[in-house]
């Protein structure tokens, strides 16, 4: 009984300890981020993404009032759904970074070859995405159609 209790307790604390830096936030390194983004697996984890990005998105769930907005689709996996083995096509790499400002690419399948651009800023001490575009197949601007009038 006690090395069940004990078990009970240390695998969750272990977990946590290995997953905590993983879906943080990176004050240094925005590749991190995007990894953090991607690990929490959910748009709506609107802890990630800068001011404007937020208040854009905030904007379209309130407006929608729960039925599907702006944004009809998952917009990190570029699609609604998710093929086998898509997180270990996932690579992401730094473009660039100058002062405040970031760029990460992130290349997967899903459906066939996916290349997205992450926009980073650092904002209070942390770097957050501040827009999203899509470069192969089917392109789009996150900020762009965020910003269309809702229909």
């Amino acid at each position: 009984m006690r090395r069940r209790a004990v078990l009970a307790l240390a695998l969750p604390l272990a977990f946590g300890l290995l997953a905590g830096p993983a879906l943080a936030q990176s004050a240094t390194d925005s590749v991190e981020t995007v990894r953090a983004f991607y690990a929490a697996d959910d748009i709506n984890a609107v802890r990630f993404y800068a001011k404007r990005l937020r208040a854009l998105y905030e904007r379209d769930q309130r407006e929608a009032k729960g039925e599907v907005g702006r944004l009809g689709f998952a917009f990190h996996v570029n699609g609604q759904d998710t093929e086998p083995g898509f997180a270990k096509s996932l690579t992401l790499a730094p473009l660039s970074s100058e002062g405040d400002r970031a760029e990460v690419r992130a290349t997967f399948r899903n459906g066939g070859p996916q290349e997205l651009r992450y926009s980073l800023v650092r904002e209070a001490g942390a770097w957050k995405i501040a827009n999203v575009r899509s470069l192969k197949g089917e392109t789009w601007d996150l900020i762009a159609i965020l910003s269309e009038p809702l229909q």
